[in-house]
């Protein structure tokens, strides 16, 4: 786990390879090592795996963790939390994998989403509009269009920094990586 006050104009997923290569995070020749890179200034998070890793932390199961345990605690400052929320759903798979059960009170904790009041506000216009357009088109043999916003590359609606991959291969003892993991913003 790496703090940064800042990336020094790189890109988080390249920083988090080149460190995990260059700190050789894993056991050579098994690269089972995960590495958690926070950026403070860029707010960014990202983690970064070893291909050992990769079959029991794929890409979508790691941005996940960041979503569900990670990046709510940072978006409150709590960072501690989101780290430790972090490195807890991590060793949980990694035992489950290994037939090892884990002892401790630790537990993982989930921040608590507020609900956008603004959407359950105008909910019911927009169900009134949809309605009386639906029916109004229905005469004129239209169907109602609804507008859905363009869907990003990563299946968001227009953003398309959800996750990003470094790469290269390299290090000291173990630490290849692959580029395998995930990067948010908060």
């Amino acid at each position: 786990m790496v703090t940064l006050p800042d990336l020094g104009g790189s890109d988080i997923e390249t920083y988090a390879t080149g460190l995990y290569e260059n700190w050789g995070i894993g056991k050579k020749g098994k690269d089972r090592g995960v590495l958690i890179l926070l950026a403070q200034k860029e707010r960014r998070v990202r983690i970064e795996t070893g291909y050992g890793v990769e079959g029991i932390l794929p890409d979508g199961l790691v941005g996940q963790i960041l979503d569900d345990y990670v990046t709510p605690w940072f978006k409150r400052g709590d960072f501690s939390q989101g780290l430790l929320n972090g490195s807890l759903a991590i060793a949980q798979i990694v035992a489950r994998e290994a037939g090892v059960q884990l002892t401790g009170k630790m537990e993982l904790k989930r921040a608590r989403r507020s609900s956008p009041s603004w959407a359950l506000a105008i909910l019911p216009l927009f169900l009134f509009f949809f309605l009386v357009l639906g029916r109004r088109r229905s005469r004129i043999g239209g169907l109602p269009i609804i507008f859905f916003p363009p869907m990003g590359r990563n299946g968001g609606f227009g953003n398309d920094d959800f996750s990003g991959f470094g790469g290269g291969f390299g290090g000291f003892g173990g630490g290849m990586s692959g580029g395998g993991g995930a990067s948010r913003g908060f």
